[in-house]
């Protein structure tokens, strides 16, 4: 049968679909091939590119025709017309030639457009209210005088801003923009409003919260407070008659103290419904009322798009249990460990106050355990005054709690479980992966794992605790990054942090902060080497080079201040700080030495460095991280290996993990090395895990690459201290920040919604379903399955920037079988484990060496199992005994 070539799909731009505001002048295009059966694959592709959606079916209307391209690439192509200009809209599309030759269809139109580029393209100004006002409620209004062919808006609000055009709200997600050095960069995002807009008058409504700009309450080491609320907008609009009109924000702005009193990041929120102002933010509303804006300073960061998504509400949960325990006191149980608030329907008196206060865990009398979640003594709180008569609705706008218990007081009555509702909010990142397997508790530790990564991303940010710290501690994210970007999509999120990474470093010395943006907080050489190894990983699952070429100099410097602090090539400080951290939060008293840790993450970042300068085409800086890391490796052997028993440093805490993952157990002592790790789990730790936020997720690969799968399934799978069993059998729905259960043994508050131990979901996709990129992009992918233990099937699927990869195993007394999907335009090599079975595929017979069969490449019989090389398609391959 003839197969057709289909038009490509899920076309981006930037890692966008139809992105608007974008401030790359040559952005990067991307597709995927569609189409069924095996080998199939795109070997060549033409663009063509125009000012006008009807121009693109006319060749003497576009703007570029790339021509056909011979290449097999679909991520990552350069837009090749002329550099773009400010609000410069193009609509694209594209088609391709498949293996056989045969052209598709051209895919459906997209577009792109640039934002504002220029600093002279702003003529707005900065506006503000009186300092003292919490939440100001701005206005503008405009007449739309003739018929309008589009119109955009540009705005930033700082903190944050809700936006709202003819009293509907515009913008959908929350916490806008996101958190920045706001001394150095700003976001700010752009909307089509055509649909939004009237003929005649308009009103464009903004209420305006304090957010991280105008943060004072808690009181950090470091900066947490830039100035009061300001804003800045610009209402493009567009005639058809070709004339254009500007609305910007100025003095003639005007602003009314709101029903919002009070509102923080971390503290809450307090709402008088009695102050609000019906029809605020419709026409007609009498102006004498309202204040003139005053001119507020400019933030002093660049204007740039904000990339990265923003907060969303992904979805609600009823209370599963309503409880009182004590007069006029409810708790509610939720039963999972959120990020997000209460959105309550109630009917009561004017002036009735409702406070709603919220925590992780419970006093054994019933009531909510604050201290995990606080800050300080203050505690996350929210509270609603009734205005009174008819039934009244409330959610907050400018804050999140994290949160499994909520107690509400002052509602005067039980309430009624469809009267209140949590509401999910994190950052909208899209969830593009799936891990399942035979075992119910790595299952529970899956779920685990997603609501904490989850719950750890807000405000462009991938924080330590959802609720008392909120701060972006490049150790807690650079462990938990990989496991992040197989559940969900990272690029744009990752991409943009790096560039506060560029801001925060300090231009002189090199020196990369422990949290970025705040600047804040402890940790050690690892925590600013988050700036190298996520960057790679930008590169390694989504085929971003721009931030290897972006970054590569400050990446550079980082690597020079981190030479300071070396002597006889062992990192003993960073800088000169010889109290910085090497791991954390291990079971107990971290035992493994910092200046150990530190060192792997010198010499793995020279790797790393190394593998950056080779993509840039940079051979020098190649061949001297290339030095750089093999002397690394040397001195770690030196100073920390010891020959006689096969363990390195203190042989405990995942030490021999660290030494592999650097590449610093040579091949004839592997079996002397992993025998004594394997022990030390087995016997020292009963099959527990010792480890901590670096050391988990190493010891668990190290133990699986070697041979020890059966230790590591047991190391992850067992019920009591310490692990995540023990977590789950005490009732986390989220993960720790230790892996005791009340106050660690360092004797402070434990967070029980932490993404730091969330790593392990990474190497279940890895390790156990056996996903891994070969190629940049995932354009091939290495495809070895893990059955350790006693699973008997393991599942994962993850979109890739070609499409969807789907592995599923099952194992049985008799044969271990694998059914598995490559998309379109990839291939892989498939590891099998297994010596002396026969392999077959969809019921046939493979032998070594056997070649023809559709889509499969090679086969060859190794000393482990089966090496297979496919092309796309669909298999299925079963090894019997």
């Amino acid at each position: 049968m003839e197969r057709k070539c289909y038009a490509p799909e899920k076309l981006t731009c930037e890692y966008s679909v139809n992105p608007m505001g974008i401030h790359s002048k040559n952005p990067r295009l991307a597709w995927k091939m569609a189409g069924y059966g095996r080998g199939r694959r795109q070997t060549a592709y033409q663009i063509w590119a125009s000012h006008s959606k009807t121009q693109l079916s006319d060749e003497s209307g576009l703007c570029w025709d790339s021509g056909r391209v011979e290449s097999s690439c679909s991520v990552g192509i350069y837009y090749g017309g002329e550099s773009l200009h400010s609000r410069e809209r193009i609509y694209w599309c594209v088609r391709i030639w498949d293996e056989a030759g045969k052209v598709s269809p051209w895919s459906e139109i997209n577009f792109f457009e640039a934002g504002l580029l220029e600093e002279s393209d702003w003529k707005a100004s900065w506006i503000c209210a009186d300092d003292q006002v919490s939440a100001p409620y701005f206005r503008k209004d405009f007449s739309v005088k003739k018929k309008l062919e589009k119109a955009t808006a540009y705005i930033c609000g700082l903190g944050f801003y809700e936006l709202s055009f003819n009293g509907e709200k515009w913008n959908e997600q929350f916490l806008l923009p996101n958190r920045t050095d706001f001394t150095k960069r700003v976001y700010y995002h752009t909307y089509d409003i055509t649909e939004a807009l009237k003929n005649g008058e308009n009103t464009m409504g903004v209420i305006l919260g304090n957010g991280w700009y105008n943060q004072r309450d808690k009181v950090n080491v470091k900066l947490l407070w830039y100035g009061c609320p300001k804003l800045l907008f610009q209402i493009e609009l567009y005639y058809e008659d070709g004339t254009r009109e500007t609305v910007g924000s100025d003095t003639s702005v005007t602003w009314q103290q709101g029903p919002i009193q009070y509102n923080n990041i971390y503290f809450g929120e307090i709402y008088d419904a009695r102050q609000e102002l019906p029809g605020w933010n419709l026409p007609g509303v009498r102006k004498e009322e309202w204040n003139q804006a005053g001119p507020a300073k400019e933030p002093g960061g660049s204007l740039t798009e904000q990339r990265a998504s923003g907060d969303a509400v992904t979805g609600t949960i009823h209370p599963r249990t309503i409880t009182k325990v004590k007069k006029d006191m409810y708790v509610l149980d939720f039963g999972q460990n959120i990020t997000g608030w209460l959105k309550m329907k109630v009917r009561g008196s004017e002036g009735q106050t409702i406070t709603m206060r919220f925590g992780e865990e419970l006093w054994p009398d019933g009531k909510i355990n604050y201290y995990s979640t606080g800050t300080g003594w203050k505690q996350q709180k929210d509270v609603y005054i009734l205005k009174g008569g008819e039934e009244e609705e409330y959610q907050p706008r400018f804050t999140w709690h994290g949160f499994r218990y909520a107690e509400i007081q002052g509602y005067g009555k039980m309430p009624e479980t469809e009267d209140i509702e949590a509401v999910v909010v994190h950052t909208g990142v899209e969830e593009d992966g799936q891990f399942s397997c035979s075992n119910v508790l790595m299952n529970q530790i899956q779920q685990a794992s997603r609501w904490s990564l989850l719950n750890g991303l807000h405000c462009g940010m991938p924080l330590d605790s959802p609720h008392r710290e909120r701060q972006g501690y490049g150790g807690d994210a650079l462990t938990a990054a990989k496991a992040c970007i197989y559940n969900f999509n990272m690029e744009n999120f990752y991409a943009a942090w790096m560039d506060d990474f560029a801001d925060a470093q300090d231009a002189e010395t090199g020196f990369v902060p422990h949290t970025v943006p705040c600047q804040d907080g402890g940790g050690g050489p690892a925590w600013g080497c988050a700036y190298i190894i996520i960057s790679w990983l930008c590169y390694e699952y989504y085929g971003d080079t721009e931030i290897l070429k972006k970054h590569f100099g400050n990446m550079k410097h980082w690597m020079e201040f981190l030479a300071t602090g070396v002597r006889n090539g062992i990192v003993e400080a960073e800088g000169t700080d010889k109290d910085c951290l090497g791991e954390w939060s291990t079971p107990g008293e971290t035992l493994i030495p910092p200046r150990f840790v530190n060192t792997y993450f010198y010499g793995y970042c020279a790797s790393l460095m190394e593998n950056i300068a080779k993509v840039l085409g940079k051979e020098e800086e190649r061949q001297s991280y290339s030095v750089l890391k093999e002397n690394t490796i040397q001195a770690f052997r030196r100073e920390f290996f010891h020959k006689e028993t096969g363990r390195y440093s203190i042989g405990a805490q995942g030490s021999e993990a660290f030494a592999y993952k650097l590449g610093a157990v040579k091949e004839q002592e592997k079996e002397q090395v992993f025998r004594y790790m394997a022990k030390h789990v087995a016997k020292e730790c009963d099959g527990h895990l010792d480890t901590g936020i670096f050391g988990t997720p190493y010891l668990f690969e190290t133990l699986v690459d070697n041979g020890y799968g059966d230790i590591a399934y047991q190391m992850i799978t067992n019920t009591t201290y310490p692990g995540y069993g023990y977590m789950l059998t005490n009732g986390a729905t989220a993960l720790w920040e230790y892996w005791e259960k009340e106050y660690g043994f360092y004797q402070c508050s434990c967070c029980h919604n932490q993404p730091m131990f969330g790593s392990i979901s990474g190497c279940f996709y890895e390790k156990v379903a056996g996903i891994v990129p070969l190629s940049p992009a995932c354009k091939e992918v290495l495809i070895a399955p893990g059955p350790i233990g006693d699973l008997r099937f393991a599942a994962a699927k993850k979109e890739t920037m070609y499409g969807m990869v789907s592995v599923e195993w099952e194992k049985t007394d008799t044969d271990f079988s694998l059914y598995l999907t490559i998309p379109c335009n990839t291939g892989a090599v498939v590891l099998l484990p297994g010596t002396g079975e026969a392999l077959q595929e969809g019921g046939d017979l493979l032998l070594p060496g056997e070649e023809g069969k559709e889509g499969i490449r090679s086969v060859e019989q190794t000393d482990k199992g089966y090496c297979i090389r496919v092309g796309s398609g669909d298999y299925r391959f079963t090894l019997k005994k």
